[in-house]
Order: C-alpha cells, then sequence, then structure tokens
C-alpha cells in the first residue's frame, strides 16, 4: 500500500471503491492499472471488490478518469469515492 512519504502533497488524491461483477475482478485489476493517474489498485475483502488510490492535478481530471475510464470497463457495476481532505 502507497505510504504517506510517497503521496505527492501537491496533488488530489482519491481512494475509489469498486463493484464490479463476480470472478472479473482481475481483468478489471489489469485494466485501471494501465490508467494514467492510477497509483495503486488492489483487490479487497468486504462490501467493495477493487480499491484503486487516483492521483491527478485537478479535482477535474480526478473526475475524468473515475466518469470516463473505470466507471466505462467492461463488468465495473459502481464505484464510490473517498477524497483525502488532509494529509498528516
Amino acid at each position: 500500500m502507497l505510504q504517506t512519504s510517497q503521496i505527492d502533497r501537491n496533488t488530489e488524491t482519491t481512494c475509489v471503491m469498486i463493484n464490479c461483477e463476480s470472478g472479473s475482478e482481475v481483468s478489471v485489476i489489469d485494466e485501471i492499472r494501465d490508467i494514467q493517474g492510477v497509483k495503486e489498485c488492489v483487490r479487497t475483502t468486504g462490501p467493495h471488490d477493487i480499491l484503486a488510490i487516483v492521483e491527478s492535478n485537478t479535482v477535474e481530471s480526478i473526475k475524468e478518469i473515475i466518469e470516463n475510464k473505470i466507471r466505462k470497463i467492461p463488468n465495473v457495476h459502481a464505484t464510490t469515492t473517498l477524497v483525502i481532505a488532509t494529509r498528516f
């Protein structure tokens, strides 16, 4: 997982929790990892299947990544986004 020292404090960072079709997790992760701005992508347990850490210079470009790239991947059903508000 990303360490605090690895996160650029001058960029916007979000955690995108992704729900996808059962059995498609590996192929979805492979596609997400190829998206510019995705710093890390892992399979999870619990209410979400995948967690992606997305960084960009602007909130607008993060919105673009989520809405026009991640959500367009086949078998992705839903995303929940957490914007990192404060870093310590």
